[in-house]
């Protein structure tokens, strides 16, 4: 199954992050309220060391998007919930336009695109325009080398497993 993941700096203290998976198109914005590229890196990160859960909460004032992620051996199966707005800065999300999408694909390929795309921000924007354009959450450097050195632990016990 085809997956592509996207996450463009768009102006100070905004993201847009974008996931394609077959037919399933969906964009989101994400402001600098929450860590989203670092919560997403940890929380790849701590399934790919075998947790069977991980949620994220990416923040888009007034709205807000949690990403819940369920691993069932080497398929995780993720499920995105959007509220378009809450009526108060409490966990009860009483709402106006709610909506879910869900996409099931091989661990190891969501792992990947997210290497992809923190490599790609690294070399378009490099250490200062980062700094310019995520002004409240430094560059997840060591969630990204975490990533990678999951995904080589992975690969290395899939080529002795065969």
């Amino acid at each position: 199954m085809p997956l592509s993941l996207r996450y463009a700096l768009t102006t100070a203290g905004r993201a847009v992050i974008a996931l394609e998976a077959d037919d399933l198109r969906v964009a989101m914005q994400a402001t600098d309220e929450t860590d989203a590229l670092g919560d997403l890196a940890r929380a790849i990160a701590t399934l790919l060391e075998g947790a069977e859960r991980a949620s994220v909460v990416l923040e888009d004032a007034p709205g807000v998007h949690e990403w819940t992620f369920e691993r069932r051996e080497a398929i995780v199966h993720l499920r995105i919930h959007s509220w378009a707005d809450r009526s108060s800065g409490t966990a009860d999300m009483v709402l106006s336009q709610e909506r879910s999408v869900s996409i099931a694909c091989p661990l190891t390929v969501l792992a990947r695109e997210l290497v992809l795309v923190l490599d790609v921000l690294w070399v378009g924007h490099g250490p200062d325009g980062w700094a310019r354009l995520s002004p409240r959450h430094p560059y997840p450097k060591s969630e990204r080398r975490r990533l990678r050195q999951l995904l080589a632990v992975s690969a290395r016990r899939a080529v002795e497993s065969n």
